[in-house]
C-alpha cells in the first residue's frame, strides 16, 4: 500500500510549489529564514492534514483575516490541524506572537468554513470537544465504518485537478441515517484498490463531488449570502418597506436591514422588544406564513454577507416564509387576475382596482335593491344561540307574522323556526324587527323563496371585492342579485407562490444610539402648540420629554429652572404670531391678513361676518371637493369645543365610495335666530362653490343632483332658516317648485334626527305609561291616513301637562311631522329609505374631533386645530382612494348596518333581560307587602284574642263554676299562639324574600332606576311583551276623527295631508307587487301566530 510520503514524492513540482505558495508565508520560502521549507525535501514539511485542507479550499468564499479570530481558534488551528510536522511547529517562529507572519487566510478560512459546518451535524457539547481535524477525533460506535475510526488519516487524501490552488473543490455535506459525519470515516484507498492508485487522481470512497464548472461560472460576480444561497446584488435599508419588490430569476436581491438608528420601534405595544422576523411581518401589507417560531423548522444558518465581518460568518435564525396571496369573491370578474404577476409596486393596476372598488360602494349604497339584499345577507347570517334542555338551537331565521300588527308597526317579525310560544324565552331564539325601510311583503318573498326577487336588475354579476388574507373574511361585503336571485360571494383564496427568507442574528451585538441633548425649546414650544401651551403644559408634555430624551428642561438649561423665562418666552412668541389676541378678533385678523389674500382654493376661513351676529366658515377646499359626492349631509353644533360665547356647527356626510365618514367643514358664531341660521346656508353653500367652482347641487332642486337630503337635529329656528335660503336657492324653471313658504319647501329635502325626537320623549315624566310613549313615537312610522288619524286622537285627549306640552309644540310647527315622516314628506321612497334619518355621523365626529384637538379652545386656537386635522384627513382620503384600503377595510355599508343590527339586537335582549328582572323585582317587593299586611292583620287579631281572654278571665273570676269559659279561654290561647307562629313563618318568608330583592338590585338591576319609571303598563311575560314591542294597548285606545276635534290651528293646517300608497312598486314594473305567502305545512303551526 502506498503511504504518503510515497505520494509527495510523485506530485508534480507545480503541485508542491502551489501548496507552499498557499499554505504558507513568502518568508519561509527564503533560503535565509529559519525555518526554511525548501522544494529539496518536501516530505518534511507536506501532511496529508495540511494538503485535505489545501483541496477543499473554495475561491468564492470571502478570505478572512487571520487576526479577527480568538486565541483559542488560532491555537486548534495550529496544534490540531497540523499543517506542518510537531517539530517544525514546536518552532518559535510558529507562535502566536507572529500570527500575520505564518497564519495564511486562505487555509485558516477553510478551516473555520469546515468548522461551522461540521457543527450543523453535530450538537455544540461534542462540537467543543471533538473539532473536526483533531488527529484522534472517533466517531461513536454507531456511526463508525468497517474502513476505520478517525475522520481524516496519515495517509494520503483524495487528489483532484491539482494544478492550482484556485481549483480546489468545496464540500457539500449531505447527512444520512447511518452516521452524523458527512464523510467517509477513512480517505485510503484498501488493499484492493492499492494496485492502480494513482497520486494525481485517486479514487475515493464516498467523497462529495465538487461543484460542477457550469455553477461556478454561474455564480462570478455573485455576492453570497449562505453556502446555499447565492444573489446578484445586496441592498442595505433602514426602514421596512410597506410592500417588497420580488427578486427575478436574472436578478436576483436582498436586503441589509439595519434598524441599529431606531431600535426603539422594535417595541410593540406593551413595550416588549420584538424579533426583527415579527416586526418586519407586522410592518409589511404583504401576507406572510411559516412554520416553527422563526419561520422555519431548518435550524440556524451561517451567514457571510453581513458588514464588518468580510468572510465571518454569522449564525443566524433562518425564517422560511411563503406568500398567503389574498382572498377574492367567488364572482370575482377572471379578467381580474388573469396573468397577474407582481414584481415591483405597481400603482397604476393598484389605483384601477380600487377605481373598480368606490365604484362598487356607490352602487351598494344607492338602489333598494342592495338594501333587501343586504338585510337579507345579514338574516341568513344570523344563528341561533339559545339552548335547549343543554342543547345548541338549530333553528334557522325565519319571517314570522305577528298575530295582532300593530298599527303604524311592522307586520312580521325574524324569528327562530325550533322555537314555539310554549316554550316561551323568546328573546333568546333568534329575534330581531324589519328595518323600517324594508318593504315586508317583498323581503318576506325573498326569504320564502331562497333570496329570489320578482323583476329584480341582475346587478354585481361580476365582482371586484378581494381582501386580506389576516382579515379572515368569509363572505363578500357586496350584494350580488344574479337572475333575480340574491346570492352571498364566498371568499376563496388566490395563492401565490412567492417565498421569503428572512435570516436574524442568533446573539446579535447590542447597538444603542446615543441622543444629543441640546437646548430645544422653540422646538419644544411648535411641538406642544404655541395657540394652547402653557408654561407647566410645555414642561410636562411629552413632546418636551422627547426632545430632551426624557431630561427636564432645566437639567438640560439650569436657567430655565425659573419659569417665568419659560413663561415669557412663550408670551413673546404668542404676541408675535397672534398681534390680535386668540379671540374672535384673533380669527378675524388671520381672515383678513392671510385667508383672504390667497385664492379661494387654497383658503381655510372663507368667510367671516360681524354684522348682527358673529359668523366665520371654515372648510379645507379639499374636503370641499368631496360635499359634491355626498347624498346627504348632517348639521349638528359641537359639544364645548370652542369657549365662551361662540357655537361652533360641524357639516358631514358619509362618503359610500370611500366607506368613511368625512367632516367638511365647520361654522362658528352667536346667531341662534332663523336669520342667522339663513346667512350660514348661504355662507356654506358660497364656501363650496368658491372652493370647487361648482354649484352644490340639491336635489329636487336640480333633477341630476346628487346630494338628496339635509339632516338637522330637530331645531325649529334652524329648520326655517334653511327653508328661508330654500326660498332663495330654488329656480322654479329647473325645480317646477313654485312655493315661497319655508316651512313647507323644506318638505322636499329636510330630514329630522329619529334619535333627537325620540330622545325628547323618553325625556317626558316617568308616569306616563308606557303604551302611551310608544303611541308618540309611533308616528315616525305611520304609514297610513288612519294610523295618524288614531295617533292625533290618542295624543290630543292626554292630560299630563308636559306630554300636552309637547303634542301643542308639534301642533304649532307641523313642519316636524315632514320631517321625520316619509308619508308625509315630499323626498320620495327611495331616497327616503337610502339615506340616513338620524346625524349621528356629525355627533360621532364631535367625539373624534374633541379627542383629537380638546375642548374649551379658544375661537383661533379652534380653527387652527381644525386646520392641522383637516390637512392630515386630507392626506388619509387621498391614500385612501391610491391604495384603496381604508383605516377600517369592514367598514362597508353592510358591515355597518351589520353592526349596527347585532347591537340593537343586543339592546333588546339586555332590556327583555332588564324588564324580566325588574318585573320580578316588583313581584318580590309586592310580596314584602303582602308579608307585611299579613303580619300586621295577624298582631290586630292577636290583640283581640288577647283582649277576649282578658274579657272571659273577668267573667270566670265572678263566677268560677262555668267550666265553657275556661274552655273558650284554652282555644283562644291556641288561637293566639298559632298567630304568633304564623308571624315566624312570615319573618322568615320576608327575609327570604329580601334577600333575593337585594341580590337583584346587587346584581343584575345594579344602577338600574327603580323608582320613578314607566311601570304602570309593564307586562307580566316579558315574552308576550317583546312579541307587541310598543306596548299600546290597542283595545282601549280608540280611532278617532281628528278633523272634527283639532283645534285651529291645528297639526293640518297648510299642509298636504295625503299620505303615499304604502304598496312596494319595484322599478321598471307595471303593477304593484302584492306577496300573500301560503303559511308553511309545519306541524308547529302556532309559531306563526303570535300574540
Amino acid at each position: 500500500m502506498l503511504n504518503f510520503q510515497d505520494s509527495v514524492e510523485a506530485m508534480p513540482m507545480r503541485t508542491i510549489r502551489d501548496y507552499r505558495e498557499h499554505m504558507h508565508s513568502k518568508l519561509v520560502t527564503q533560503a535565509t529564514h529559519d525555518p526554511h521549507l525548501s522544494m529539496d525535501c518536501p516530505e518534511r514539511w507536506i501532511t496529508s492534514h495540511g494538503f485535505q485542507l489545501f483541496l477543499q479550499f473554495d475561491s468564492a468564499v470571502p478570505l478572512m483575516d487571520p487576526l479577527e479570530p480568538s486565541r483559542r481558534d488560532l491555537i486548534t488551528f495550529r496544534e490540531q490541524v497540523r499543517i506542518l510536522p510537531p517539530d517544525l511547529l514546536s518552532h518559535a517562529f510558529f507562535s502566536l506572537d507572529n500570527v500575520e507572519d505564518w497564519v495564511m487566510p486562505g487555509p485558516f478560512t477553510t478551516f473555520t468554513r469546515l468548522e461551522m459546518e461540521r457543527s450543523r451535524y453535530f450538537p455544540p457539547t461534542l462540537s467543543q470537544q471533538d473539532p473536526l481535524f483533531r488527529p484522534n477525533s472517533s466517531m461513536s460506535t454507531n456511526t463508525r465504518s468497517e474502513a476505520g475510526s478517525e475522520v481524516f488519516s496519515e495517509d494520503p487524501p483524495p487528489l483532484s485537478d491539482c494544478s492550482r490552488p484556485g481549483s480546489a473543490m468545496s464540500i457539500r455535506l449531505e447527512s444520512s441515517q447511518a452516521s452524523q459525519l458527512p464523510l467517509s470515516a477513512s480517505l485510503l484507498p484498501d488493499a484492493a484498490q492499492s494496485n492502480g492508485f494513482n497520486p494525481i487522481r485517486p479514487k475515493l470512497a464516498r467523497m462529495p463531488r465538487q461543484p460542477r464548472k457550469a455553477q461556478r461560472e454561474e455564480r462570478k460576480g455573485m455576492i453570497a449570502i449562505s453556502r446555499e444561497l447565492w444573489v446578484h446584488e445586496l441592498r442595505t435599508i433602514k426602514a421596512i418597506p410597506d410592500t417588497w419588490d420580488v427578486s427575478r430569476d436574472d436578478h436576483r436581491v436582498a436586503y441589509l436591514v439595519d434598524m441599529s438608528e431606531a431600535l426603539e420601534l422594535l417595541r410593540d405595544d406593551k413595550g416588549i422588544v420584538q424579533s426583527i422576523q415579527a416586526y418586519i411581518r407586522k410592518q409589511t401589507q404583504d401576507s406572510w406564513a411559516g412554520k416553527g417560531s422563526g419561520g422555519s423548522l431548518k435550524g440556524d444558518t451561517d451567514v457571510l454577507a453581513f458588514p464588518g465581518e468580510p468572510g465571518k460568518a454569522v449564525r443566524c435564525r433562518c425564517g422560511q416564509f411563503g406568500c398567503g396571496g389574498m382572498r377574492k369573491c367567488e364572482f370575482l370578474d377572471p379578467q381580474l387576475l388573469e396573468n397577474c404577476e407582481r414584481y415591483e409596486v405597481d400603482d397604476t393596476e393598484r389605483q384601477k382596482l380600487s377605481a373598480l372598488v368606490l365604484e362598487a360602494n356607490e352602487h351598494e349604497s344607492e338602489t333598494e335593491w342592495t338594501v333587501i339584499a343586504r338585510f337579507f345577507r345579514y338574516v341568513k347570517g344570523l344563528k341561533c344561540k339559545a339552548k335547549v334542555n343543554g342543547v345548541l338551537c338549530s333553528g334557522t331565521a325565519v319571517v314570522v307574522p305577528y298575530k295582532t300588527p300593530i298599527p303604524g308597526q311592522n307586520k312580521y317579525f325574524i324569528g327562530c323556526s325550533a322555537w314555539s310560544p310554549q316554550a316561551n324565552e323568546r328573546q333568546k331564539h333568534i329575534s330581531d324587527h324589519l328595518r323600517p325601510h324594508i318593504n315586508e311583503d317583498l323581503f318576506r318573498y325573498a326569504m320564502d323563496h331562497d333570496g329570489l326577487l320578482p323583476n329584480s336588475p341582475t346587478t354585481h354579476n361580476s365582482c371586484c371585492f378581494t381582501a386580506h388574507p389576516r382579515f379572515g373574511l368569509l363572505n363578500c361585503a357586496y350584494s350580488h342579485m344574479i337572475e333575480g336571485q340574491i346570492k352571498i360571494g364566498r371568499m376563496v383564496p388566490h395563492k401565490c407562490p412567492c417565498e421569503m427568507l428572512i435570516f436574524e442574528p442568533v446573539n446579535p451585538a447590542p447597538a444603542l444610539a446615543n441622543k444629543a441633548i441640546i437646548f430645544k425649546l422653540n422646538a419644544a414650544i411648535d411641538a406642544a402648540g404655541l395657540g394652547s401651551v402653557t408654561t407647566q403644559k410645555l414642561l410636562d408634555a411629552s413632546s418636551t420629554r422627547d426632545l430632551y430624551g426624557g431630561k427636564r428642561v432645566s437639567e438640560e438649561s439650569p436657567a430655565f429652572a425659573d419659569k417665568r423665562l419659560v413663561r415669557d418666552t412663550i408670551a413673546k412668541r404668542r404676541g408675535e404670531a397672534y398681534p390680535h389676541g386668540m379671540g374672535w378678533l384673533g380669527v378675524v385678523n388671520r381672515f383678513t391678513t392671510i385667508d383672504q389674500k390667497k385664492p379661494p382654493v387654497e383658503r381655510y376661513i372663507h368667510s367671516v361676518i360681524s354684522k348682527n351676529s358673529r359668523l366665520a366658515v371654515m372648510m379645507h377646499p379639499m374636503l370641499a371637493q368631496r360635499v359634491h359626492h355626498m347624498t346627504a349631509i348632517m348639521f349638528d353644533y359641537a359639544y364645548k369645543r370652542i369657549e365662551g360665547e361662540l357655537n361652533e356647527c360641524d357639516a358631514a356626510g358619509f362618503s359610500n365610495s370611500l366607506n368613511t365618514r368625512i367632516l367638511f367643514g365647520s361654522v362658528i358664531g352667536d346667531g341662534l335666530d332663523s336669520a342667522s341660521y339663513k346667512t350660514m346656508f348661504s355662507e356654506f353653500w358660497d364656501a363650496v362653490e368658491s372652493c370647487t367652482g361648482q354649484t352644490l347641487k340639491l336635489a329636487p332642486f336640480y333633477p341630476d343632483a346628487k346630494l338628496k337630503v339635509i339632516v338637522l337635529d330637530g331645531d325649529i329656528a334652524q329648520a326655517l332658516g334653511l327653508g328661508m335660503f330654500l326660498v332663495n336657492y330654488n329656480k322654479p324653471e329647473i325645480s317646477g317648485i313654485h312655493t315661497t313658504d319655508p316651512a313647507e319647501i323644506i318638505s322636499y329635502s329636510l330630514k329630522m334626527c329619529s334619535v333627537h325626537f325620540q330622545r325628547h320623549i323618553n325625556e317626558l315624566p316617568k308616569t306616563i305609561p308606557l303604551n302611551i310613549i310608544a303611541l308618540a313615537k309611533s308616528i315616525l312610522t305611520a304609514k297610513t291616513q288612519e294610523e295618524i288619524d288614531h295617533w292625533n286622537s290618542v295624543m290630543s285627549s292626554q292630560t299630563v301637562t308636559e306630554l300636552k306640552n309637547w303634542y301643542e309644540h308639534k301642533l304649532r310647527n307641523p313642519l316636524i311631522f315632514c320631517a321625520i315622516n316619509q308619508s308625509l314628506s315630499k323626498i320620495p321612497l327611495g331616497i327616503w329609505n337610502t339615506t340616513p334619518d338620524s346625524t349621528n355621523y356629525v355627533e360621532s365626529a364631535h367625539a373624534t374631533q374633541n379627542a383629537e384637538t380638546s375642548i374649551h379652545l379658544s375661537p383661533l386656537r379652534a380653527t387652527e386645530t381644525a386646520e392641522e386635522r383637516d390637512n392630515i384627513r386630507v392626506r388619509e382620503l387621498l391614500q385612501i382612494e391610491l391604495e384603496g384600503v381604508g383605516p377600517k377595510r369592514n367598514n362597508d355599508i353592510y358591515n355597518r348596518e351589520k353592526r349596527g343590527l347585532q347591537r340593537r339586537q343586543w339592546t333588546l335582549q339586555k332590556q327583555a333581560q332588564r324588564d324580566a328582572d325588574l318585573n320580578n323585582y316588583d313581584n318580590l317587593r309586592a310580596e314584602i307587602e303582602l308579608i307585611g299586611e299579613q303580619n300586621q292583620v295577624s298582631l290586630d287579631r292577636e290583640r283581640q284574642i288577647r283582649t277576649d281572654i282578658q274579657r272571659l278571665q273577668g267573667e270566670l273570676a265572678i263566677d268560677k263554676r262555668r267550666h265553657e269559659l275556661k274552655q273558650e279561654i284554652a282555644q283562644l290561647r291556641e288561637e293566639a299562639a298559632a298567630e304568633a307562629a304564623l308571624r315566624r313563618n312570615l319573618r322568615i318568608q320576608k327575609e327570604e324574600t329580601d334577600a333575593k330583592a337585594n341580590a337583584l338590585r346587587a346584581t343584575s338591576l345594579s344602577g338600574v332606576r327603580i323608582q320613578g319609571r314607566h311601570k304602570n303598563s309593564r307586562p307580566s311575560n316579558p315574552d308576550t311583551a317583546a312579541t307587541d314591542r310598543s306596548g299600546i294597548d290597542c283595545s282601549t285606545t280608540t280611532v278617532e276623527s281628528v278633523h272634527e276635534d283639532m283645534p285651529n290651528g291645528s297639526l293640518f293646517d297648510g299642509v298636504d295631508w295625503e299620505v303615499q300608497n304604502d304598496i312596494y312598486q319595484p322599478p321598471d314594473v307595471g303593477a304593484p307587487f302584492v306577496y300573500s305567502p301560503t303559511p308553511p305545512q309545519t306541524p308547529n303551526q302556532a309559531e306563526f301566530s303570535l300574540e
